[in-house]
């Protein structure tokens, strides 16, 4: 008894296709969600950078509000290659950490 498997090219090439395209759906899908986060952190920053500017605060809450807020759209800087962005948030977080600490 002899047990024969009837596979076509056609059949072959439909999977592969699907494959492929389900991988191309795939990535557009994380892509897209990696935009979103990083586009969520950077208007965050924003916000956490302006609320010290508004609202009367303490120092510490001051100084982590700034902290956060430089640090996120620093992160969100450095991803989008934005070099000039980069080093100014970088020198608002050690700006922050040094008056804080002084």
């Amino acid at each position: 008894m002899e047990n024969s498997v009837d596979v076509t090219t056609t059949s072959v090439e439909t999977n592969v296709e699907n494959s492929v395209e389900t991988n191309k759906s795939n990535k557009n899908i994380c892509h897209n969600s990696i935009k979103y986060i990083s586009e969520g952190v950077g208007w965050i920053g924003s916000i956490l950078v302006l609320i010290p500017y508004v609202a009367p605060l303490n120092k510490t809450t001051d100084f982590i509000l700034n902290t956060l807020g430089a640090s996120g759209l620093f992160i969100v800087c450095l991803k989008s290659k934005q070099h000039q962005s980069v080093i100014i948030n970088a020198a608002w977080i050690i700006g922050g950490i040094y008056k804080y600490y002084s």
